[in-house]
Formats: structure tokens, sequence, C-alpha cells
């Protein structure tokens, strides 16, 4: 009994410390003490440096210096994201993904190893170099087609701010304007013209990611006839802009299309990732959230 018990004490003590050590301010000072104290300056992860990072969930990936400690063993900023999504690979049959936003293919990687067929999108001009070279490192070339391009409702081109940690590159306000680098202008396509393109239309199942740092608004209006069809299962990282693109509209009109949520990885008021599910197919591996 006294066991048993201890073993409850000892649970709830490393919850409240794991929650008192992984809120996003103290988080950043503990990965800056590790960054520049233990590792020492010779080591300094610079987001202008490309790193080889071993992880459990994908063996290793090429990945910026900005986020290489977030992706070291496995991808902490999302474990949960992550359990989630490997769920739904195992559990739905062999179909395909759309990953928008796709950075330098963690997610991208992770569906093609398990098979899946593989729609990935990225506009940054540096992120996708990378991310080429890992889907070539993986050798996974056949299963997945690269979409340089940002993604939207409408066909054409728009402003694309590269910020200095790749990861935050954005086409809204809601990049802050000291991480701001320079602007470029980018090509603009939609899911429905690309997945049509490719003749996408013999998959038993889709799944969509869309982190795309508060233009996922757009993207999801650029959609309505795949998830009218296809009905996937969504996992959608909200960035809040507080304007007239703000994302929390785009949970508004998944609503009005039959989907319920669940909020995955609640990190602060303005950021947050949702799993949205069709509700005539119900929540599948919801006990993963």
């Amino acid at each position: 009994m006294e066991s048993g018990y201890g073993k409850y004490v000892f649970e709830g003590i490393k919850y409240y410390l794991k929650a008192l050590l992984f809120v996003r301010p103290v988080k950043r000072v503990v990965m800056r003490f590790i960054k520049r104290v233990s590792i020492g300056r010779p080591y300094e992860f610079s987001s202008r440096k490309v790193f080889v990072n071993y992880n459990r969930d994908v063996d290793i990936l090429l990945v910026d210096g900005s986020r290489y400690c977030s992706y070291a063993l496995s991808y902490g900023d999302e474990e949960r994201v992550v359990k989630l999504f490997k769920c739904l690979l195992n559990a739905l049959d062999h179909g395909a993904f759309v990953d928008v936003g796709a950075y330098v293919g963690f997610y991208t990687v992770l569906a093609a190893r398990h098979g899946w067929r593989v729609v990935a999108f990225e506009p940054n001009p540096i992120n996708l170099i990378v991310l080429k070279y890992n889907i070539a490192l993986h050798g996974i070339e056949d299963r997945v087609v690269i979409v340089g391009k940002a993604v939207g409702d409408v066909q054409g081109y728009a402003r694309f701010s590269i910020a200095s940690s790749p990861s935050e590159s954005s086409s809204t306000k809601y990049l802050q304007d000291d991480l701001r680098l320079v602007d470029i202008v980018v090509e603009v396509t939609t899911i429905d013209s690309v997945l049509e393109s490719l003749g996408v239309k013999d998959v038993n199942s889709l799944v969509v990611k869309v982190d795309v740092e508060g233009f996922g608004l757009r993207v999801l209006r650029g959609a309505m006839r795949t998830i009218e069809r296809f009905r996937p299962y969504i996992l959608f990282e909200v960035h809040r802009t507080f304007d007239e693109e703000d994302e929390i509209y785009a949970l508004r009109m998944l609503k009005d299309l039959g989907y319920g949520f669940v909020v995955v990885e609640p990190r602060s008021k303005r950021n947050f990732i949702i799993y949205a599910y069709p509700r005539e197919k119900g929540c599948l591996c919801c006990e993963r959230v």
C-alpha cells in the first residue's frame, strides 16, 4: 500500500516539475543556459548553421541551429502531437498526407517512412533546401512531392518575410518585427488545385497538417473541395493575429463543416495546436491526446 502511495506522490511531483520547467519563459532560459554554458561557445547553435540531429522517431534529420534542441532525441515541443500523428498513420489505411508548412520535413519524413504518399508545401527557400536533403537522406523521393510555394485561397503571389528563426517565417502580422530579416515574393497556390493536378483521388485516408504562422484561414479556404470530398483529419497550429485573418475563424469554418476539435498542445492564448476530426468518423486516436 505504501509503495503504491509513494508511486502516486512521485508521479505528482514529476508532473508539476515538468509543468514548471517547460512553460515557455522558463524553458527558454533553461535552453539558453544549456546552449551557452554547458555546451560552450564553440558549439553555439546559430540559425544560419545546419546540424545532423538524431531523433528517435525518424532516426536522423538535418535541422537549422535555431531548432536543434527541439528535435534532439524526440520532438519535445510537440510530443503529444507526434504521438497522435503516429497513431493516425498506424490506424488509417495508407493514404495521403498533406504537409502545409513542412519546414525541414519532420512530419513529411515520418509519414513517408510509414508508407504514406506525401505532398509537402514549403515556401521558404532556406527551409526548402534542407527539406530536399532530408527527403534524399531517407531515400523517400518516390513517395514525396515537394511544392516550393506558399498555400492560400487563390493562386498568385504574396509577400513572405524570412525570419531569423527559419521556422517562424510568415506572410502575416504574427511574425514580430525584430525577427524579420528580409521580405521576398513567393508564388501562392491552393491545396485543391495541387491535389487535383496530381490526380489525388483514389486515397482511402487523408491527413492534413497546417502550420503557416497565421495564414491558416486562407489555406483552409483554398482546400474546401478537398475537405468536402475526403473529410481529412487535420492537425492545425493556431496563431492568433486578432484581425480579419485570425486563424480562430478557420476553426469556426471547420465547425460549420461538421468538424469537432481537441486541443492537443496548449502553449499560450496566441498559440495552440488543435486536432480537427470529422464528426461522422469520430475522434480517432483521441486517447493519445
